[in-house]
């Protein structure tokens, strides 16, 4: 079972949005991917409640082995201790703060050993500063997932932008492909 951490201690960074659109496309791939949030505010959650997710989300780890290919694990904000799982997915907003936060968590995660995913995430094109650091990150290695109205449309209905009822969804398809690329980077190329 492949076991990912989702992971900044900044909020507001997308770990949520992110984990649930991650584990979509796990099953877009053929896996069979599972969600722990352990995040207070529950954000995980609420999508599951909302009843419209393919996988299964829990607030706490199962006391057996869940069957599943992929965990993701949806971390809390301002938790500063390095999750103990060997892959983390860092997202961030490229804003000056964001960055900031960013920089600091990924240098103790490197600390750690970790095998670390960076995704910018919500980038404004029109802000030159955020410009600059999202490319500077992809030059690095880094995916970029593009602000878009789909991620506010899916979450306003729980959903995950794989959904079908988002089809017509302006971009959809470029976010989907995204989401598919990373997912794909991670089961092939990390450990």
């Amino acid at each position: 079972m492949k076991v990912i951490d989702v992971w900044n201690p900044k909020g507001g960074q997308g770990k949520s949005m992110f984990s649930i659109n991650l584990a979509a496309a796990a099953i877009e791939l053929g896996k069979k991917p599972f969600v722990i949030c352990q995040d207070p505010q529950g954000t995980s959650m609420l999508y599951h409640k909302g009843g419209n997710l393919p996988f299964k989300v829990l607030n706490s780890i199962p006391h057996t082995k869940p069957n599943a290919d992929i965990l993701i694990f949806d971390h809390q904000a301002a938790d500063w201790e390095v999750p103990s799982g060997q892959l983390l997915i860092m997202p961030f907003k490229p804003a000056r703060d964001q960055y900031a936060t960013y920089t600091d968590a990924f240098k103790r995660a490197e600390g750690a050993n970790k095998e670390i995913v960076t995704i910018v995430t919500d980038t404004n094109a029109h802000r030159a500063d955020e410009l600059k650091v999202t490319t500077a990150m992809k030059d690095r290695g880094a995916f970029v997932i593009p602000s878009s109205g789909v991620f506010g449309r899916a979450a306003s209905e729980y959903r995950t932008i794989f959904d079908d009822a988002l089809n017509r969804a302006y971009k959809v398809k470029d976010r989907r492909r995204e989401f598919i690329q990373i997912m794909s980077h991670i089961l092939v190329e990390v450990k």
